[in-house]
């Protein structure tokens, strides 16, 4: 539902809604991604030549988290998209997944 084919607001809701998920789940688990391009965010497909990293060099910054569009935090958690999170045992289930977590 976040493929990079989904950068207009509209087509992600519509997404969703086809594949039978009310607007909520679109709000709660991509909700920093859908307000992004409502406010005009290019498609999210990263940028291969390495251009974040010349623009880091060329504003001075010894840090690409100043000058990247989406940066993750020094725990590896991006706080826009506030991933990663948890998944539920439906999305386990639908993957095929099953987890063999040790007692609390």
């Amino acid at each position: 539902m976040g493929a990079i084919r989904n950068h207009r607001p509209e087509v992600m809701k519509k997404a969703f809604e086809i594949a039978g998920y009310p607007e909520e789940v679109l709000l709660e688990k991509f909700g920093g991604m859908y307000r992004a391009f409502q406010y005009g965010a290019p498609p999210h497909g990263g940028i291969a030549p390495g251009v974040d990293r010349i623009v880091m060099l060329l504003c001075n910054e010894t840090n690409l988290r100043e000058v990247v569009l989406f940066p993750m935090n020094q725990q590896a958690q991006d706080l826009l998209m506030a991933a990663p999170s948890e998944v539920t045992p439906k999305q386990l289930r639908e993957l095929h997944i099953r987890l063999n977590l040790p007692e609390a």
